[in-house]
Order: structure tokens, then sequence, then C-alpha cells
């Protein structure tokens, strides 16, 4: 799997450092937005006062995955969760459409990866399992491989 890299500015000063060993969540959520771009998000975000992109990672409806904020900066996806986890966002509104299978096996080799990476990440989770939101719409947590129903990793 490759992850691109967008060509994207972040206002530093406002970002923290991720601590690596505290990550042991992966956060799911979905754009609710059709033919969005990571640089689209960006822009919004930026918009929105933010940093930057809050989401480590976008993956586009033909499964390609972008980087969106640098793992090595906590995310603004999920609060009071940001400094545990890494966030990543599936382009689609999924009240409308389920997500592609080209993004169910991206998501599942990014997963793959990320936990090589962050080797305390013990659970994924929906966005709407720790935050009072609608997000991701769909059980993502429940398309994840070797996983349980809570998001536990079983391996």
């Amino acid at each position: 799997m490759e992850i691109k890299k967008a060509t994207l500015k972040f206002n530093y000063n406002k970002m923290v450092k991720l601590n690596p060993k505290n990550v042991y969540l992966i956060i799911l959520h979905h754009s609710a937005s059709e033919n969005t771009s990571v640089e689209m998000i960006h822009k919004v975000h930026l918009n929105n006062g933010w940093a930057g992109i809050g989401y480590h990672y976008y993956i586009r409806e033909d499964g390609t995955v972008y980087e969106g904020r640098p793992t090595a900066y906590v995310g603004s996806h999920c609060p009071a969760n940001n400094s545990k986890s890494i966030g990543i966002c599936l382009e689609g509104d999924f009240r409308k459409r389920k997500p592609t299978d080209k993004q169910i096996k991206s998501m599942n080799e990014l997963i793959v990866e990320l936990r090589k990476k962050f080797t305390g990440i013990a659970r994924v989770l929906n966005h709407k399992d720790l935050y009072a939101t609608l997000c991701p719409v769909v059980n993502l947590k429940g398309m994840v491989d070797n996983t349980n129903e809570r998001g536990d990793f079983l391996c």
C-alpha cells in the first residue's frame, strides 16, 4: 500500500508533538461528503482556526490513502482522545452509501502498518463510540480484520 503525500502547509505553532507510547487507539471517521480531497478538508480545518487537517490519514473512494496531519503530531479529530489516537477518515457520506471495497481494503492495510509503527495500539473504534456524533454512520470498526465487536485486536 502506498501512502500519498499532499502538499499541505500546517500551522505548526498550534500543534503538539504526539508521544507514540501513549497511542493505543485508532479512531475511524467518514467525511460526510462526496468528492472531497485531503486538500479540501485541510482548507476547511484551517478556516476553522485549526492547525490544518485533523485526521492523520484520508482514504478516497478509490482506495488511495493520503497522509493528512503528520503522525508526529496530535490530531484534531475526537475531543478528549486526540493525544492517544490516530485518526483515519474515509471519503463519503455513509448516510447515502456504504464505503467501497477498495476503501475497506486500504483501511485494513493501513491499520496493519500503523500497528507496526505504534505497537501499543490495542483497539479500533468508530468516532461515535467516544463522542456524541453519528460519525461514521456505518460500523467501520466491524469491517476491520482481526478485531472483536468491541474493537479489540485479537492478535
